[in-house]
């Protein structure tokens, strides 16, 4: 029989009759496996907005609460059995759908049913049961890296069924799962045969034997993240952790955007970002075993795992904007108009005039008229001014 890690069996059958009630809406809500339980379900079973599974919580971070209130909604519209096609690498549990991104990280410490080969009856749950073309397993094939992105090259199909009934909005799915050890994921694709819709789902599960999970990381304080000062926009802040040899063991970059950039909410990105993608540090505040991020310049700190392991933060801020480009050179003049006059030399004097404009002496002998002091030889405005000034 199987067991569940975590959970009772009395608290899982509250756990399902809690989902009997949940609001249901035809058009986008289809179903999602229950047994085992499903990746995306075991995460809306918790506190969605809080969780404090850490794999459940770093889904969050990463893609958002949205994904565990639609948790019957991981679908292709188009798919029409060209499951690869629609669905790429790396993005098989969210069935490359960006609501659903969280469940694509690769972790392992996805909260898994135990298990055991031979026969086993899936339990799927139909919101809105559909006609069935064809209902296909998948199981990682040994030696599988859970911390590896999952790919299509990763599995090994093991089951097919045709169309089924629901009862009760259980779809009961009967395979005879091969023989496995350790950690694997069960894989399965639901083809609607009365749409080109095809919905997905990954589901943790863990056989007896080698290759189980090691236990969870030991966290140890390695000190304060303190932000002294406010960041410009575009700042990278680096989270390096090395072995106790000195080498590099991870790098998490973050990239500071609009927001994000005070000396009380970059730590918490940063931290948020670290906490998404890494496996050997953790940025927060520990309580009760979680490690959550906090909003304050002070208040998180760093956490590692492994002996003598090390961190560093660096910080990068953009370059400087590009200064702009300087005004092009202002020809030099001798005076400002009237100043100097009579000491002007015709054909060299330059004179800047009332309207801000340069004007130029003629040559003798016309230039001699730029030493007589009448408006009518003023530059730019006399009504003779022609006869004496050249505008520069």
């Amino acid at each position: 029989m199987t067991t569940f890690n975590t959970r009772t069996h009395a608290g899982w059958a509250s756990a399902l009759a809690l989902a009997a009630l949940w609001p249901q809406a035809d058009a986008q809500a289809h179903g999602t496996m229950i047994h085992p339980y499903s990746r995306v379900y075991y995460c809306a079973q918790g506190n969605i907005e809080n969780p404090t599974d850490p794999a459940c919580r770093a889904a969050t971070q990463v893609g958002g609460t949205q994904a565990f209130y639609d948790w019957m909604s991981i679908n292709q519209a188009n798919a029409n059995d060209n499951h690869r096609a629609v669905v790429p690498d790396g993005k098989l549990c969210s069935g490359n759908n960006a609501t659903f991104r969280g469940l694509d990280l690769p972790r392992d410490d996805w909260q898994a049913t135990d298990i055991s080969a031979g026969s086993y009856e899936f339990q799927f749950r139909g919101t809105a049961p559909h006609a069935t073309r064809e209902w296909a397993f998948y199981i990682t094939r040994e030696g599988w890296d859970p911390q590896t992105p999952l790919r299509w090259n990763d599995l090994e199909h093991f089951c097919s069924i045709g169309n089924v009934p629901v009862v009760g909005g259980i779809y009961r799915l009967q395979c005879t799962i091969p023989q496995r050890s350790g950690r694997h994921v069960i894989y399965n694709t639901w083809q609607r045969s009365d749409s080109t819709e095809a919905f997905y789902t990954c589901m943790d599960v863990k056989f007896a034997g080698g290759g189980n999970p090691p236990p969870p990381p030991q966290w140890r304080d390695a000190g304060p993240l303190t932000a002294q000062n406010d960041h410009p926009i575009g700042t990278t802040v680096s989270v390096r952790v090395f072995n106790a040899d000195g080498s590099d063991a991870e790098r998490i970059d973050t990239v500071l955007t609009a927001g994000q950039t005070s000396a009380a909410a970059w730590p918490l990105r940063v931290a948020q970002n670290v906490n998404a993608q890494a496996s050997t540090v953790r940025i927060g505040v520990l309580q009760n075993g979680a490690i959550t991020p906090v909003p304050a310049a002070t208040g998180n700190r760093v956490y590692l795992t492994g002996s003598g392991r090390s961190h560093q933060i660096d910080v990068l801020l953009p370059p400087p904007p590009e200064p702009p480009e300087p005004p092009g050179p202002t020809p030099d003049y001798d005076y400002v108009y009237p100043t100097g006059i009579g000491q002007y030399v015709p054909g060299q004097t330059v004179v800047k005039a009332g309207d801000g404009k340069l004007y130029a002496c003629k040559p003798f002998p016309e230039g001699a008229w730029c030493n007589i002091d009448a408006d009518a030889y003023r530059p730019g405005s006399g009504w003779a001014w022609r006869d004496a000034w050249i505008a520069y």
